[in-house]
């Protein structure tokens, strides 16, 4: 998978990237939104407009949306990168499902190669959760 190598090289996979793995992961029963840092102000509120008003949307978010957005309805958060402070994770998983607003569960998966994995190890042991780990072997 191309953008495991562009992970692997040091270099954050492009957003286009992730967008086609979340379609042929969710098999196109979602529409994809995005929200990044530098899409217009209309266009970022329309974004959000649409999942806020909506169902079945998979918004695809930088990290502008980890903070200063309540998103009370989100379910699931995926880090395909990890963030550079556990504060920072704690606000980006924070957009899932928060009391009172919400008893669904939530789900945060991290997307990650196996070099990172101390950084999560870090994150878990300075904020005391634990993370399941799936391995997955992605063939080169």
């Amino acid at each position: 998978m191309q953008s495991e190598k562009s992970k692997k090289a040091g270099k954050a996979p492009s957003t286009t990237l992730l967008i086609d793995f979340l379609r042929t992961s969710y098999d196109g029963s979602s529409e994809i939104l995005l929200l990044e840092e530098d899409m217009n102000f209309n266009s970022r509120a329309a974004s959000l407009s649409d999942v806020r008003q909506g169902d079945g949307y998979l918004l695809v978010s930088t990290d502008i949306a980890a903070r200063g957005i309540d998103l009370p309805e989100t379910t699931h958060i995926y880090n395909f990168d990890l963030p550079k402070t556990a504060v920072d994770y704690l606000h980006r998983a924070g957009r899932t499902g928060r009391m009172p607003f919400s008893d669904k569960k939530y789900t945060v998966t991290n997307i990650i190669v196996s070099e990172e994995r101390f950084v999560l190890q870090r994150f878990e042991n300075e904020l005391m959760f634990n993370c399941e780990e799936l391995t997955l072997e992605v063939p080169c």
